[in-house]
């Protein structure tokens, strides 16, 4: 369940939550839980957060930095996620259909996977359905496909008709 107090200053938005994050270092928000769909938090500081089974959908978190968050089971269906940082969250479980992930970091980043070397990549079809990426992105998420030394997969990329 959400900590009343870091609820409250997430509904204020960017500026309250940041404002929090500089006077508390360490200190991380616990918004689990909660229902922050549609809200504003780009550039955001959620930096190691416990957001678990929170419902961000529509929600607007490009330049937010996410890195080590728990996003387990949350829903960030629908989320504009460009340039965000979630290096190192955990987000097994999280729907993540129609988020716009472009430009985010997403190194070291835990899903529904299996390992490929020290890289993770996702096993479930429906949890990356309607992303959108450039050309660049998709060719460095498939190339982390081919670490694996035992098998090469082969691909093409072209632009719907």
């Amino acid at each position: 369940m959400a900590n009343p107090e870091h609820l409250a200053l997430a509904r204020e938005g960017s500026a309250a939550v940041n404002r929090f994050a500089s006077q508390n270092p360490g200190v991380p928000l616990d918004l689990s839980g909660a229902d922050l769909s549609s809200t504003q938090l780009q550039g955001c500081s959620l930096q190691a957060a416990n957001l678990s089974g929170a419902d961000f959908a529509g929600a607007n978190l490009r330049n937010a930095d996410l890195s080590g968050a728990d996003l387990r089971n949350a829903s960030l269906a629908g989320v504009d996620l460009r340039s965000a940082n979630l290096r190192g969250a955990d987000a097994r479980g999280a729907v993540i259909h129609r988020a716009r992930l472009d430009d985010a970091d997403l190194r070291g980043l835990a899903m529904e996977a299996i390992g490929v070397g020290r890289q993770l990549v996702c096993t479930s079809p429906s949890t990356f359905q309607n992303a959108r990426w450039d050309r660049a992105r998709l060719e460095e998420m498939l190339s982390m496909l081919n670490l694996n030394r035992d098998w090469e997969i082969r691909y093409e990329i072209v632009p719907r008709a």
